[in-house]
């Protein structure tokens, strides 16, 4: 067996799972994943790295922008750091990145052809039908391979979903990162806030010596406290920050934390949500170096930071936004938006999964949209809902519906907008870069 291309390996990595779906009957992910097999497969190559070298990033929003900060900000410090997130954007790469760089075709496809007799020998082990090796289990490992050859000092892992049941959870971390945590996911994840918060708080094991909170509702902020028993540092508690200027440039903050004060922080990403990732990736990365950085090395990293589709601008002539929102509070955070630029008139094009909040997401953003489009993206594997439209047109009458993104952006230049929002699902984001012909295999 050998992989000659990505999309050959790409369908590899998947087999195991698309052949259990049909014998799946619950979505519970408690009853449904096995990330044991993940464990088996990682021993078996010898990939289960110290708990010194592992910071798992769990939450609803927040932990994909957060695990890239830390990771960006350690780099600063001179770590070479491995970084794993999901999903990717345009190429499956993105998801396996050291000090910036998205793995190869040429080293994903070397490690998964060295790894295939032993990821085969771990699918003879399945029992049950309903049972497989997760898409999560094989990428991490091939991620893990690769940061071992590459020597990484330090590696963050964006958890899946959830955290309890999740194959990145099979790794010893010392640190754990949590994001704001909100309802989502359920029935995998439980059915309720608090089963839901339970799931993510399982990143932290026993081997877990560090644990950073991200800013909290107050009744997932009290359910944690319980669950942790006071052993976490807390946003609002232990760090705070507070924003002092916001423009279309970013944002310019203060920070004040158990280690000290840091202050004129400048954060090129829109948003008071990204403001707060950075003080959680900051605290964090406080911990693992064991003192208090300097605002020079924080503004030096940040300078540069890039992480695409949230509330990202990639023109301004109108001005045009991307944005991963994909529930009724993500979308809120758009309104920031329309002090910073001209927004006399608004289009707004969405498209949300129809497992996801679409109808939060449209009922937002008819608030301020003069012009409201729901489409799907040009490349997608979701299901988008059937009724769109005419939940989009209960919100806002002139609403209109457009096969894909690429034609929705044609048809909304029609109308001269002075600002242009593109919302809803990664692959979504990943179809509007591929108009706007931005690669993201080398973000720094």
């Amino acid at each position: 067996m050998k992989f000659y291309n990505m999309r050959e390996a790409l369908s590899y990595v998947y087999a195991s799972f698309l052949k259990a779906k049909p014998h799946q009957k619950e979505i519970d992910d408690a009853i449904v994943r096995s990330p044991h097999l993940t464990k088996e497969l990682l021993t078996s190559l010898d990939l289960i790295l110290p708990k010194e070298k592992i910071i798992l990033v769990t939450g609803s929003k927040g932990k994909g922008s957060t695990s890239r900060m830390i990771s960006a900000i350690l780099r600063q410090k001179g770590y070479k750091v491995g970084l794993y997130t999901s999903p990717h954007l345009v190429e499956y790469n993105e998801r396996i990145r050291v000090n910036g760089k998205a793995i190869s075709d040429e080293a994903f496809l070397a490690h998964l052809n060295n790894q295939a007799p032993v990821i085969e020998k771990t699918l003879a082990s399945i029992t049950s039908p309903r049972q497989y090796l997760g898409p999560t289990g094989i990428l991490l490992s091939i991620a893990l391979a690769h940061f071992k050859e590459e020597g990484t000092d330090i590696n963050v892992i964006e958890i899946g979903r959830g955290g309890t049941y999740d194959d990145t959870n099979v790794l010893d971390n010392n640190w754990a990162v949590i994001s704001k945590v909100m309802e989502e996911h359920v029935g995998y994840l439980g059915n309720s806030l608090e089963e839901i918060v339970g799931h993510k708080a399982g990143i932290v094991k026993e081997c877990t010596e560090h644990v950073l909170v991200g800013n909290q509702s107050e009744p997932v902020k009290q359910m944690l406290g319980k669950k942790l028993e006071g052993n976490a540092s807390f946003f609002g508690e232990d760090y705070t920050p507070t924003i002092k200027h916001a423009s279309l440039k970013g944002s310019l903050f203060s920070l004040h934390t158990e280690l000290g004060n840091y202050d004129k922080v400048s954060l090129p990403l829109l948003g008071s949500f990204q403001v707060e990732n950075a003080a959680l990736a900051i605290r964090t990365c406080e911990t693992i170096i064991g003192e208090q950085l300097t605002a020079e090395l924080l503004n030096d990293c940040f300078r540069e930071l890039r992480w695409p589709g949230r509330l990202e601008v990639v023109e301004e002539h109108p001005t045009v936004v991307l944005d991963g929102s994909i529930n009724r509070v993500s979308a809120a955070y758009l309104k920031e938006v329309l002090p910073l630029v001209d927004s006399t008139k608004v289009a707004t094009i969405i498209a949300v999964p129809e497992n996801k909040d679409y109808e939060g997401v449209i009922e937002v953003c008819s608030e301020f949209s003069d012009i409201l489009v729901v489409t799907t993206p040009d490349h997608s594997h979701k299901k988008f809902p059937a009724d769109a439209l005419s939940v989009a047109r209960r919100y806002h009458a002139g609403a209109m519906e457009v096969g894909l993104l690429s034609e929705a952006v044609a048809l909304v230049r029609t109308f001269e907008p002075s600002l242009i929002f593109i919302v809803g699902t990664q692959s979504m984001i990943g179809s509007a870069k591929e108009i706007w012909k931005d690669s993201l295999m080398d973000i720094g």
